[in-house]
């Protein structure tokens, strides 16, 4: 007769096994965390970039606009007069920019023809089907910052979300050399005004998504941008819950202005 011979898993061989099998478990549970971990971060990245892709195509599209005329040979005195309207002052005629606040600028245009539309998307005067002709229609659009909110309005209405600042500054010439940007200012101006320039800042809506990155780091080039005072930044890293941020600048010349 053939000797009995023991059948399964020694201690030893088993234990070896349950060893082996945690850290096979360990390194899937790390991979699979490592990866929520940068799918979250692409997200949170790639919406910043969404958002500040939108503001730049809105902004650059409005503020271009300023000053058109639909008869290039009418006077902007004459055009654009001082009024008050759409909540916004234009103390002096042919004033097609108006510095409100570094968060707050209007601007003021003629619609370009039968299908131009404002910026919550109406239709501004259905009657300008023939080009040239004179029209005493004059579009005002007043774009503000709502820090409250966190968004960027066109009149009132909601255009750009998840807005975490934004900053106007204005280009200007000199009596002597109009046509060149002597500098830019962050103030009501009586200088002939050739472009605007606007920072904005987002922010990523998740948290804990810069590791070890300190908030001076990350908001380091809005700060230069925008020369935020020690107060701001200070709020800004108050709110700061290891966010993503996303500073995006742009100037728009704006060619109806030039002399």
């Amino acid at each position: 007769m053939l000797p009995n011979r023991q059948r399964g898993l020694s201690l030893v061989e088993l234990m070896i096994a349950l060893l082996l099998s945690t850290f096979l478990i360990l390194g899937v549970t790390q991979i699979y965390i490592d990866n929520k971990r940068s799918y979250a971060f692409q997200q949170n990245l790639s919406g910043n970039q969404e958002s500040a892709r939108y503001a730049q195509i809105f902004l650059q599209q409005t503020i271009a606009k300023a000053g058109y005329k639909r008869r290039p040979d009418e006077s902007s005195d004459d055009v654009f007069k001082a009024v008050t309207a759409g909540g916004c002052t234009f103390t002096t005629a042919g004033q097609s920019v108006l510095f409100v606040s570094t968060s707050e600028i209007c601007i003021r245009y003629q619609p370009r023809d039968h299908t131009e539309r404002n910026c919550q998307g109406n239709v501004i005067d259905n009657t300008l089907t023939t080009p040239y002709t004179k029209t005493n229609t004059v579009q005002v659009e007043r774009l503000q910052f709502n820090s409250t909110n966190q968004t960027l309005t066109c009149n009132a209405a909601e255009v750009v979300n998840n807005l975490t600042d934004l900053r106007f500054e204005l280009g200007v010439g000199s009596a002597g050399n109009p046509q060149t940007i002597t500098s830019f200012v962050k103030a009501s101006t009586t200088a002939p005004v050739l472009a605007v320039r606007y920072t904005t800042l987002f922010r990523s809506t998740a948290g804990t998504q810069r590791d070890a990155t300190s908030a001076d780091t990350a908001l380091a080039n809005w700060i230069a941008l925008t020369g935020a005072t020690t107060a701001q930044v200070t709020a800004m890293k108050t709110a700061d819950k290891g966010n993503l941020y996303q500073v995006a600048q742009n100037t728009v010349m704006l060619r109806n202005l030039m002399p």
